[in-house]
Formats: structure tokens, sequence, C-alpha cells
């Protein structure tokens, strides 16, 4: 190859490596995302922090009162001007019945022998149908049998009983007042009217149903 032909040649190759671009390195892949930073939890006010308390009712607290008598047991029945037995007890309803002492309200206590039986409830329905009226002359109204808490209960709902029913159900509270309790458990009927001054004002023995209503009403507005 002659000297010219040599030169071309490299000359050539120079302009041929020139023409071509020079690699480009490969893009870069984005950074991963971040995650977005948690918000923090909202603060609880104390209130919310607790769960709400929720009332489960009488029958539902434990070591509930049903009855205790302070009085000693008599053997005849009490008489007006006796000071009235203390006792504490609750209701069929919840509520607590406290005797003992002066009192804001006169109180009859009347002792029947047996729930749902004819008498009785005949008895407890004059009871209920002159509630009002016993209200308005200062008087509270509580019937005691031995019957148990749920016969108690069934008995009012029945009969639709404004007022509270004490279980006395080994005569604890009859014995207090001197009232007979037959064989088999029945509390002779018997009432009691009991003044603000915690003192009886008017003993009804061996109650007649018909008409006693009104005399035991007759007697909390005498003895005011």
């Amino acid at each position: 190859m002659s000297l010219r032909s040599m030169v071309a040649c490299a000359a050539l190759s120079v302009a041929c490596t020139r023409s071509q671009p020079a690699p480009q390195p490969a893009p870069m892949s984005p950074p991963p995302a971040q995650p977005a930073p948690m918000s923090p939890p909202p603060e609880l006010s104390p209130d919310a922090a607790l769960p709400p308390v929720v009332d489960a009712g009488p029958d539902a607290t434990v070591g509930i009162l049903a009855l205790e008598v302070s009085a000693a047991p008599r053997t005849t029945l009490l008489a007006a001007g006796d000071e009235a037995p203390a006792f504490r007890a609750t209701t069929h309803d919840g509520a607590e019945v406290r005797v003992g002492g002066r009192r804001e309200r006169a109180l009859v206590v009347y002792f029947y022998p047996r729930d749902e039986t004819p008498g009785c409830t005949r008895e407890a329905c004059a009871f209920r149908d002159a509630f009002s009226a016993y209200r308005e002359a200062g008087a509270d109204i509580v019937g005691v049998s031995t019957d148990g808490p749920d016969a108690h209960r069934g008995f009012a709902a029945h009969h639709n009983l404004p007022f509270g029913l004490i279980a006395d159900r080994d005569g604890a509270l009859a014995a207090a007042f001197g009232v007979p309790v037959a064989q088999g458990g029945y509390a002779a009927r018997t009432t009691f009217v009991i003044g603000t001054d915690g003192r009886v004002k008017r003993v009804f023995p061996g109650v007649r149903v018909d008409g006693h209503s009104d005399e035991v009403l007759a007697a909390v507005r005498a003895s005011r």
C-alpha cells in the first residue's frame, strides 16, 4: 500500500471514531416512595377512656339486704301506743324500708297469708285503688308475707301494685310485731298504722278484707 493510501485510511478511521456518540449511562430509577408519617392518635378525654357505668339494678347487687329485724320476738300482739319494732327491709322492687324511731311519713304495715290467694288479692287491690289517697294523707304502705321475692314480684306485676312487698321468709318480722304464723307459714291477717313518732297508732287484728282499706285510711287521717 502506498503512503498516500495509508494516510487516507488513517484519516477515515479517525473520522468514524468521532462520528459515533459516546454511550450514555443508564438512567437511574427513582428512589422508592417513603411511607407517609402516621398521625398521632387523638387524645381521649377522661370520660371516654373508661366504659360507661351501667346500673345493674337491685337484683344484681351482691349481698343486697333482704330483711334485718333488730327487735326481739313477742308473744303478744303489739298494741296502740307501743313503739314499733325496729327493722330494715328491701322490698320486691328494691326499695328500702326502715322502721325505728321518728319518721317523716306514717307507715301502714299489713301482714297477709299468701300471694295470689283470693282474699289476699282483694286486700292488695283495695290498698292499690286507694294508694293516692294514702299518699295525700301522708302515709306509705308495705305488705308482708312469708312468700319469697320472686312470688312477690309476680304478684305485684300481675295486679299492678304500687307499693312494696317484704319477704318475711322465716317469720322474724311477724314475730317482732307479735303476729301469729300458722303451721305452713301463713301469717295471720293483721294491719298496723305506725305514726311519724315511731309508735303504733292503730292495730287491726283478724282483718276482714271487704272495707278494710277504708278503715285503715280513716285511722291514718285520724292519727295526723
